[in-house]
Parts: structure tokens; sequence; C-alpha cells
């Protein structure tokens, strides 16, 4: 196999294509082995370091000083890396005192030495290390450069305050690019872990007056209710500030049930400010509590000190920030998913109410308006075999997508109904033993249905729906009113059919309840009085005219005002049998 140096480290060459580990070749992912001597290993002159590229990005600086460190966007992970390109166990860096070497843990998006994706690699001081497709670090020897490291190297005790600043400033960063909050409360909490040298933790958030552990730690900590049951953590949200117990303060009897010597609990704290017009705004703020941190210590020893107190606030007020704006974030996602879903059901609810067709006898004109994205109501129109005009209006109880589920299987039976030529004293029984059998959320149907031939031969029936309204050309106003008990709730329920003759002319209204439950701002319902008074004086008018007028009429009634319910409009004007 070929031998490829490259000039980046003088004398170091790599082979391609080796076998790895795992007993197979690596393609396209490279497996990168070592053929170095002892001599070439001293090319780290100290404990390495992997530097983010991007500064202020989501990547921490990586100070490689154990055997093993684990990356990925898991808080359980040993440098947690918020960003979602990043796997939640992307890879893991070993260091042996002499050679650096990176593994990739099966991430979805790869790791790559130099931009060459690899299983397995060796890395050297210069060598770029991406996690993923977008997080870079620059592998180099670690030297404390800045003002505020060296600071930190030269701290010492458990409390060193520089050594403290500069874990906040790590975990303002990463909280600053992390998004998820299942990432957020890991992180808050493993940094008070780590700020406060605790051996166990939770972080506790309220949501409509429940209060939930979130995190925990160690992760595998089966038992957290002692967290939001504690009386230190009541304390510190009745105080709103940070609170601790054990030493010269009494620890109370279950946290020496516990084995616990030392305890805080730290709040997390919001501050809201109300909405309104300009000139009623106001910059007094209310605070509301949304959570808590409470970590302990098994080990008696030095007592919290206010500094720590200080820095543990700090965080808290930080992660109460970065907490609220991951919920934010997350309810945003859910109200972007569920208005997608809905705006889907939507387009497959106006494609399920199609244009009706014509007929040469007589002219249908059709709408609805839900009055949510997705309405209960329907209206259909079908051509039978025999050449006959099927139409139906009803109203499913009740709004919103369950409502719009069963409109839709309504449709489709009605419309297998009307393909069958099924007679429409036979077409009610079957909806209704349908709706019986595959109706778990005990929803009913109204329906109004008919079957107008093309010698003007009309049979209507009405299952519990509003009067279907039947014009004629004297003016009259005839209301086929129900034949029977709406659909869905009685087994053994009947309906009559009512057979009428059309006249050129005369035309037939079905109308769901939004028309005639329209109420005027002083409380007046429109009714069907109105819609008879209104369709009177509509006499010779077109399909599409009776209907529109009627829509407005309502509107009107409402003065503009929006429908509490569902408005749909099924109008047929028969027209004549043609010679």
């Amino acid at each position: 196999m070929a031998r490829m140096t490259r000039a980046n480290g003088a004398g170091r060459s790599i082979h391609r294509r080796r076998k790895c580990p795992l007993g197979r070749a690596q393609s396209p992912s490279v497996c990168y082995t070592s053929s170095m001597t002892q001599t070439e290993r001293s090319e780290w002159s100290s404990t390495p370091a992997l530097m983010p590229r991007e500064t202020g990005g989501p990547a921490p600086r990586v100070r490689v000083q154990q055997p093993v460190l684990r990356l990925g966007r898991d808080p359980g992970c040993d440098i947690v890396i918020a960003e979602p390109t990043v796997s939640r166990r992307h890879a893991k860096v070993s260091w042996d005192g002499h050679e650096l070497v990176v593994e990739d843990l099966g991430s979805s998006g790869g790791t790559f030495v130099n931009d060459v994706q690899v299983q397995r690699a060796v890395l050297k001081p210069g060598d770029v290390l991406r996690i993923g497709p977008r997080t870079e670090y620059l592998a180099q020897a670690d030297e404390s450069s800045s003002a505020l490291e060296m600071m930190a190297e030269q701290s010492s005790g458990e409390g060193g305050g520089v050594r403290q600043l500069q874990t906040l400033l790590e975990v303002a960063r990463a909280l600053n690019a992390a998004t998820v909050l299942d990432d957020v409360v890991h992180i808050v909490l493993q940094a008070a872990v780590r700020l406060l040298h605790a051996d166990r933790g939770c972080l506790i958030l309220i949501e409509n007056g429940e209060r939930r552990t979130v995190a925990s730690h160690p992760r595998d900590l089966t038992e957290t209710a002692w967290a939001h049951r504690s009386s230190l953590f009541e304390r510190a949200l009745s105080e709103r500030r940070a609170v601790h117990a054990g030493m010269e303060v009494s620890p109370s009897t279950t946290m020496v049930a516990r084995g616990t010597a030392l305890a805080v609990a730290a709040p997390l704290l919001v501050a809201r400010r109300p909405f309104g017009r300009a000139e009623e705004a106001s910059f007094i703020a209310t605070v509301e509590v949304i959570g808590g941190i409470l970590v302990e210590r098994t080990k008696a020893g030095r007592s919290f000190g206010s500094a720590e107190l200080a820095v543990l606030e700090s965080l808290a007020a930080d992660a109460a920030i970065a907490v609220d704006s991951a919920k934010l974030y997350r309810e945003a996602r859910e109200k972007a998913k569920i208005d997608h879903e809905m705006a889907l059901a939507r387009t497959i609810q106006s494609a399920l109410l199609r244009t009706p067709p014509q007929v040469p006898f007589a002219e249908v004109f059709a709408v609805s308006q839900p009055a949510r994205s997705v309405g209960g109501d329907l209206y259909q129109a079908a051509i039978r075999e025999n050449g006959a005009l099927g139409v139906a209006l009803g109203d499913v109880s009740g709004k919103g997508v369950a409502a719009a589920l069963i409109m839709a299987m309504v449709q489709g039976l009605l419309g297998l109904l009307h393909e069958l030529g099924q007679p429409i004293d036979l077409v009610l029984p079957a909806l209704n033993r349908s709706l019986l059998e595959h109706n778990p959320g005990n929803r009913f149907l109204t329906l109004g249905i008919g079957v107008l031939s093309p010698d003007g031969t009309l049979a209507v029936t009405n299952a519990g729906h509003c009067p279907i309204a039947v014009l004629r050309g004297d003016s009259s106003v005839h209301l086929v009113t129900p034949r029977g008990p709406i659909l869905g709730l009685l087994p053994a329920a009947t309906w009559g059919v009512e057979s009428l003759q059309m006249a050129p002319g005369d035309t037939i209204v079905f109308y769901s309840d939004g028309i005639s439950e329209s109420f005027s701002p002083t409380g007046e319902e429109f009714g069907v009085e109105g819609v008879q008074r209104l369709l009177g004086g509509l006499t010779g008018a077109t399909a599409e005219r009776v209907g529109q007028a009627l829509l407005e009429a309502a509107a009107a009634h409402r003065a503009g005002r929006e429908a509490d319910d569902d408005v749909t409009l099924l109008v047929v004007r028969y027209l004549g049998q043609k010679e």
C-alpha cells in the first residue's frame, strides 16, 4: 500500500485505507494509524488542547487532562457541544501521555481530520479536527495564553474565583448556543455540580403549578422526589435566593437519612413585563419562579461560602433565561408543527369539498367557511348512474380536527352510496350504522339529503338538520323539517322521505346552523325565519345569487363579526328537463 507523506508536521507519515480495529477497510472514511518513532511522539511539548476555530461558537475549549474524553451533544459527555449537527455521543479523544487519538462513535455527521472523514486517527499539533459538518477544533499544545487562563492555573482551593469565573463563561457560551430544553437543563445542572463540587443534584421546573425533576446527577439517579419536596428547596423559592444547610446550619432529618452533609438550593427567576398599548406600558416587571437547582455533598467539609452562593445565583440567573428561552423555542416549534398539520388538514378538506358538478337540468352553488382552520360541516353533490343529482349537507358535532375526520369519513360513504345507486331511504340507515361502529368520539351528525331527477322529482329527507328550504316560483318557501333523529346515536332509528315535484325556477336550499344561529350584537338570532324572509324576495334568482344573498344577510345580522360556527350552503335551482 502506498504511503502518503504530508508537509503538515515534519517527518510525519500516515497510511491511507489501513485496516481499522473493526477489521474492515473504512471507505469513504479513513482509518489513520501512526508509524512514528518515539522521537516523533515527543512532538507534543505539553498536554494537548483542542481550540475551537469559531470564537464564541458552541464548541468549548477542550483541555485533554484525562485518558478519555467523550465529545457530543449529550449532557452526559465529558465535553458537551451544544450544536444540533453534532450527534449525542459523537466521538472520543484518547491521550496516553504520548499519542492523541480521535475515534468516531458512529455519529451521523461524521468525524474529520484535515477535511478527511475518519473512523480513527492520530492527531498532531496543527491538525484540524471537525466534529460533524461545522464544529472545528485546532489541535495544539496547551499553553495558558490568556491572562484569565494563567490566573486560573494559579488559582488554588476548591473555591478558586478565577476558575469559577472561567466555568461560568464556558457555561454561558454553551447556553447561548443551546436551544433544546433537555440540553439546557443538563448543561446547567452539570455546571452547578462542578462549581460546588457536589455529589448529586436535581434541576426542577415548575409548569402549571406542578414541580417536575427534569435533570439529575448522576444521570442514573432513580429517586428524585426528595428534590422538589425538599424544605430547603421550598425555602429558596420563597426567599428567592440561594440558601444552604449543613455544618453550622442544622441539616434536616431527610438529609441525614440520605447521607447528605451539605446542601444548597437556588431558584430560577424570570422577570415578566406586561404587554399592552404604548400609553399603558409599564416598566414594572413581575418576577416568576420557574424552577430551581438543588445540589448536595455527601461528605462533610468546608461549608458553602458566600462566594460560592453568589456564583450559584449567577449561574441560576443565566440558567433561568436559557430555560425560559428553550421553553419558548419548544412551544414555537410545537406551534409551527401544529400549524403545518392544520394547513395540511385544511388542504385535504378543501379537496374533499369539491366544486359541485353541473347538470343540464339544474345549476348548483356551494360554499363552506369553517369557523376554525378546519371545520365539521360538509356538502356533496354527485351525479348518479341514472343521471339524477344527489346532494347533501351535514354538520358533525364539535369543531376542529376530530370533527373534520368524521366529516371526511361521511364524505367517502356518501360518495360510495350515491355511486352504488342506493335509494335515499337506505342511505341514512347505512350512514347511521357506520357512525355507530366507527365513531370512538361519540360524535353525531345532522344531515339533509336529496336526490333530484331530470324530470324534477325530488326525494328529500332530514336527519335532525336545519329545516331545508324549497323556494317556489310564487315566492312561497316550503320547509322540510327533520324526518328522524340525528345520525350516530340510535341503532334502530328510522327516517321518513318526502317526495316533491320541482318546477322550472324552483330552488332548494340546504344550510348549516352557522347561518340560522348568527346573532346580532344585541343577541337576536337570524333564525329560520330570517332565511324564509330573505328567500321570499329572491324568486327567479340564480343559485349563486341566492347563496351569496344568504351569506351577506347573515353577516350583516352579525354586524360583520366572525361566525361562531361553520357556515355552509348548498343551493340547487331546477332549470327543467331539456328536450
